[in-house]
């Protein structure tokens, strides 16, 4: 493995790929406000996380999100995904 990889792939970073990286960002925001969820609700989140895993192979990402009560047209959902990019990002800096 390349650990540069990132660094020589151009359609990451092109203008005109506007929703390429769509699904990866939707995603890794979708885990970080799952991983919140887990870390305000401890042990407690655990058997809404299995189900959750089960109804992605059976229900649509609106019945899937549901399933642990997220409504995906929430804008806090989706802000509170995005602080936990902006607190690694703090920690990073502080760190640095």
């Amino acid at each position: 493995l390349h650990p540069y990889m990132w660094t020589w792939k151009p359609h990451y970073y092109e203008a005109d790929y506007a929703f390429y990286n769509f699904p990866y960002a939707f995603g890794a925001m979708l885990a970080m406000g799952l991983y919140s969820m887990y870390l305000k609700e401890g042990e407690a989140f655990l058997p809404k996380y299995n189900k959750f895993l089960h109804a992605t192979t059976v229900m649509s990402v609106e019945g899937t999100a549901a399933v642990v009560g997220i409504d995906l047209t929430s804008k806090d959902f989706w802000r509170e995904s995005l602080k936990s990019f902006a607190d690694m990002i703090d920690e990073f800096v502080e760190l640095a």
